[in-house]
């Protein structure tokens, strides 16, 4: 794609970044359309136009629900707490977004949507000011670069004559330069790269293919073989749909994701060995012919070898998202119950606030443009699935997180000794979270059951989930059981949420193929290159992980507060306090392993870095599910 025609189409997107820094916002809101005249103006336009529109009038909805909201808190505050409607289901067609289809999560209720209107400002007087503050400085750019990338994918993308691979380079380039990460003269690359992997094709490499596994979600999937595999292998990475006896829920949880993989999608394992550094990539085994696997090995035949990788990374990409939705469903779900049970001048709800920013806004959005019944990223838009069973998953995945521990969580629980570059580094938060968790549970516990707050809390997480351990916040004389809840929203919602930011690299071909199916005749050396035309879902999986990745500008971040009521109470001023510290100590200790080297073909969890480390836009801890 020639840079000139880029340039003319990513043109909207220059503000975005020069404007990221300072508090933005204003300008966007006093032009933004409203709601109900977008709806009803806007032309039904082909597929990307159709997600982009939505988008917008979400973002609509969103200021104006935010003004509405601000003119309505007072009374709120006063009542103590707000008691936000729930129902079981969405029904999109009924709201006049004839688009999607229907969105229910078995044995979960979500935000009540008579209008979307409503909803939205129900969603937002939880923490109102926070997430008035994140909207005015946030939201309307990651919108506007949105909109950019679209309008550039929109330009390129001719339906039967651009080939995937064209697609791959144009959403790159694309994503660099809508964020400011490449400069438009110059064509150079930034120290930090938007796409790590994007680079001389990076994503090609062995190296950066095994530290992608080992420095990402993908890690807490990874087994410890009983006895040496291929090339000397110790773990397994498989994503073959096979169960294996005396497998762990996460293990259980990981091949139902597997199974309800489309067909297109090759079931693939791959094999590495732990060295010091990081895990290498020593075999990839693909299912191509009825019950067997094929061998490819690094030595192999090199297209052969690269097509593997790219088979085992798509497979990847889909159970991560699948993962990934379930923190949505959890930390959207836990916000839910606290704000219809804490009261707003409650320690407890200032614990959960900074949890709260955006959280069930974006499940939302999750709820129409993944999960509804039809039109959604799982049925159909980029994977065809059974949408049911998509769902359900992600609901007892989600159920997963509210009972497990921090090692449960992380995959960590069999492993004989945990590598240090597990998933990034993130098991060194775990104890910095653990101990915050302990000393506000202490310091919670007497107000709490003054109220009855917990036992509120727990009937409300009963109530609207499917969480059949929900009574486990009450139990404890120091406060153990809400300890144990809040350390796994701040785990899930802020150190596992904030490694989906690796989904990144599925805007390259090492994860980002919807289907690899057409890989067949290459993987059995019937065919040399495979370079098809595109397909519409290409297109609209690259939009949605420049969505689902693209992060913001020094948005707050996970210990960052604040957290209302703590000034109150000396103790939990200083536990705050030393979270942080704590937090920034673990980051150094991240960093100092990993080094910030972009150009040695690897790829870094940066997001876990220090806050004024040079790292990819959009890279930090987030403090919810707020992206």
């Amino acid at each position: 794609m020639a840079p000139a025609r880029l340039v003319a189409s990513l043109l909207l997107a220059g503000a975005w970044l020069a404007g990221s820094s300072r508090e933005g916002g204003a300008d966007h809101a006093d032009t933004c359309v409203e709601p109900t005249s977008l709806l009803q103006t806007r032309a039904v336009g082909p597929l990307l136009g159709d997600f982009i529109h939505f988008v917008e009038f979400l973002e609509a909805v969103q200021r104006t629900a935010l003004r509405q909201a601000e003119s309505e808190i007072g009374s709120f505050v006063r009542s103590g707490v707000f008691q936000m409607p729930v129902a079981p289901e969405i029904n999109w067609p009924a709201l006049g977004i004839s688009h999607f289809g229907i969105t229910k999560y078995p044995g979960f209720d979500i935000p009540k949507v008579n209008n979307a209107l409503d909803a939205v400002v129900d969603v937002l007087k939880y923490n109102l000011s926070e997430q008035a503050d994140f909207i005015a400085k946030h939201t309307s750019k990651l919108t506007l670069g949105l909109v950019a990338y679209k309008e550039a994918l929109d330009a390129a993308f001719v339906n039967g004559t651009t080939t995937e691979n064209e697609v791959f380079e144009l959403a790159q380039v694309s994503a660099s330069i809508v964020t400011g990460t490449e400069e438009l003269l110059t064509g150079q690359a930034r120290k930090a790269p938007f796409i790590q992997g994007q680079a001389d094709r990076a994503w090609d490499t062995d190296t950066f293919a095994s530290t992608l596994i080992g420095n990402s979600l993908l890690a807490i999937f990874l087994e410890e073989l009983p006895e040496e595999g291929p090339g000397g292998a110790t773990f397994v990475l498989d994503f073959s749909g096979e169960i294996q006896n005396g497998a762990s829920r996460l293990q259980e949880l990981k091949v139902r994701a597997v199974r309800n993989a489309p067909s297109t999608l090759l079931r693939a394992r791959g094999f590495l060995k732990n060295t010091h550094r990081g895990p290498v990539l020593t075999q990839v085994q693909v299912g191509l012919l009825a019950g067997e696997f094929t061998r490819f090995n690094p030595d192999g035949p090199a297209e052969q070898w690269s097509v593997a990788k790219q088979t085992l990374g798509a497979l990847g990409q889909f159970v991560v998202e699948t993962f990934h939705t379930a923190t949505h469903l959890f930390g959207g779900s836990s916000m839910e119950a606290a704000q219809r049970s804490l009261p707003f001048e409650s320690l407890l709800h200032g614990a959960l606030s900074p949890s709260a920013t955006l959280t069930a806004f974006t499940l939302l959005e999750q709820a129409a443009i993944l999960h509804s019944s039809h039109n959604s990223v799982f049925s159909g838009l980029v994977y065809d699935t059974n949408i049911d069973g998509q769902v359900a998953l992600s609901a007892d995945i989600a159920d997963f997180f509210f009972e497990s521990t921090p090692e449960e969580i992380l995959g960590m629980e069999r492993l004989k000794k945990v590598p240090k570059w597990w998933l990034g580094g993130a098991p060194k938060f775990v104890k910095p979270i653990s101990e915050f968790s302990k000393v506000v549970g202490q310091n919670v516990v007497k107000e709490a059951a003054d109220g009855d707050f917990l036992e509120k809390l727990s009937v409300q997480l009963f109530s609207l989930t499917s969480f059949s351990d929900a009574r486990v916040v009450t139990q404890g004389s120091a406060g153990q059981g809400f300890s144990k809840f809040f350390s796994n929203v701040m785990l899930v919602c802020g150190i596992l949420h904030t490694a989906i930011f690796a989904t990144r690299e599925a805007i390259t071909p090492l994860m980002g193929r919807a289907e690899t199916a057409g890989f067949a005749p290459v993987l059995l050396g019937a065919q040399i290159g495979y370079n098809p035309s595109a397909q519409i879902s290409q297109v609209f999986g690259a939009l949605l992980n420049f969505a689902t990745a693209a992060g913001y500008d020094a948005a707050p971040e996970l210990g960052d507060g604040p957290y209302p009521g703590f000034e109150r109470v000396p103790a939990l001023a200083r536990a705050a306090a030393k979270f942080q510290s704590d937090l920034n100590a673990s980051r150094q200790d991240v960093l100092e392993f990993f080094g910030a080297d972009y150009g040695k073909k690897v790829f870094l969890p940066a997001f876990y870095y220090p806050k004024n480390t040079p790292k990819p836009f959009g890279y930090g801890i987030v403090a919810t599910t707020y992206i």
